[in-house]
Order: C-alpha cells, then structure tokens, then sequence
C-alpha cells in the first residue's frame, strides 16, 4: 500500500515540537545533573539519561477518561513522577521538581534545529497552514512564543494537556484538525516518534511522514532527513 502523502491533496501540516522542531539546550540529562548538584547528588549524564528514557516511556499518571487521557494536573503530576524516578538520591525531589519545570518553561533553555526557520517559511509560502502539535503542556505556548524562529511561521499550537489526551489518540489529531480548519484527508503529520506522530495519525485519516534526523537510525515507511526536505517533496509528489 502506498502511504505517501498525496501533495495535491495537502493543504496543512502538524509538525511534532520536542525533537522535530526544537530540543533543549542544555540536553535533559544535563539539566537533570545540574539539579541534582544543586543539592548536592553528583550523577553522571549518562546514568541520568538511561533513567530518564526509562521513566518516560512510561505511563506514570493517568487521567480519569483512561489511557493517554491527561490534563494540566495530570501533566504535572507525570513530570513530578519522572523527575522522582530520575533523581531519587536527592533530599528535596518537590525542589528538584520545581526547579526542572520552571527550566523548561524558559525558552532560552531551547532551541530551534537549523532547518526549522527555512523549511517554515518555504512551507507558507507554498500556500500551506502550520499547526505545532505536541505531547506538551501548556508551556510550551511560551516556549514558542519566545523562540522567532517559530513565533511568526505557526498558525496554530495544539498540546496535549489542553486537548484532553495525548498522541497517538485520535481525539488529539482531530483537535488539530480543527485548528487548521481543514479535514483529516487535507492534513499532514510530521514528526520524530513513529508511533505518536506516523502511526497516530494514519488512523486518525491524515497522511504522515517520519522524521529520521542523521544519526538517529533507520525509521519504518516513508521518512524524510530533516524538515527542509518537505518542500522538495512537495514539488516532485511524493
């Protein structure tokens, strides 16, 4: 089966946030680390990254409509989770917690990837609407805000936590969807995670592409290299 987009048909792209459009600056185990120090707990970068991939992947905190449902409260309670199992040798981990969540809300503790800016703009100009969707909370609107690179190319940000569930649920991609004022036949889905963004959103009736940056391995399906390449793309039918 063929499940490259039809580039006559697109008229809106969802492009996935952390790892697609921007990553932190310092890495999450160096901000991790540095909280620790703080209080005195040396730990190795490494060490702090295993346990965090860990963590993450887990489905710590749920909300009461069931699996993948989440809300502002349940976002914070996850992050409290993770950052306990993360850093279990400190002897003040509501510190730590406050501390990680308000360095993540900086956008100065983010960066956009060298291709965002240029692949943003070509988009617009192809005619082409822009929602950021992501597993994100409701920082994240600050984090875009504060970043230029984003803040004037997006037409649209839809996370999770305001929405109701997260990705790969169908209820978040029809919420994007919405945004962008377009059917799910109309829109494209990019991103890092092939689960949450390719798969996702298939069922959910959007085309989708992965994300396979050099030097992240191989991806399953269609996949594109870096961001700049979705407008070649577009003009040879993919």
């Amino acid at each position: 089966m063929n499940t490259r987009p039809k580039w006559e048909r697109i008229q809106g792209i969802v492009l996935d946030a952390v790892g697609t459009l921007i990553e932190p600056t310092p890495s999450v185990a160096m901000a991790y680390a540095a909280a620790a120090g703080r209080q005195g707990v040396e730990l190795a970068p490494e060490v702090v990254r295993g346990r965090f991939r860990a963590a993450f992947k887990g489905d710590l905190v749920r909300g009461e409509d069931g699996p993948l449902s989440t809300d502002e409260g349940v976002e914070r309670r996850r992050w409290r989770e993770i950052v306990a199992r993360v850093l279990p040798e400190v002897p003040d981990p509501a510190r730590a917690f406050d501390e990680l969540w308000e360095h993540f809300a900086r956008p100065e503790n983010w960066r956009a990837f060298p291709d965002v800016s240029p692949a943003l703009a070509a988009i617009h100009e192809a005619g082409l609407r822009v929602c950021i969707g992501s597993n994100f909370d409701a920082r994240l609107h600050g984090v875009v805000a504060g970043l230029p690179e984003l803040s004037s190319l997006v037409d649209a940000i839809v996370v999770s936590s305001e929405v109701g569930y997260r990705k790969p649920h169908a209820a978040f991609f029809r919420a994007a969807c919405d945004r962008l004022g377009l059917p799910p036949d109309r829109v494209l889905s990019v991103g890092d995670d092939f689960e949450n963004d390719v798969e996702g959103a298939r069922r959910a009736g959007l085309a989708a592409l992965a994300l396979s940056r050099p030097g992240e391995g191989p991806v399953e399906g269609p996949s594109v290299p870096d961001l700049a390449a979705l407008s070649g793309l577009r003009g040879a039918e993919a």
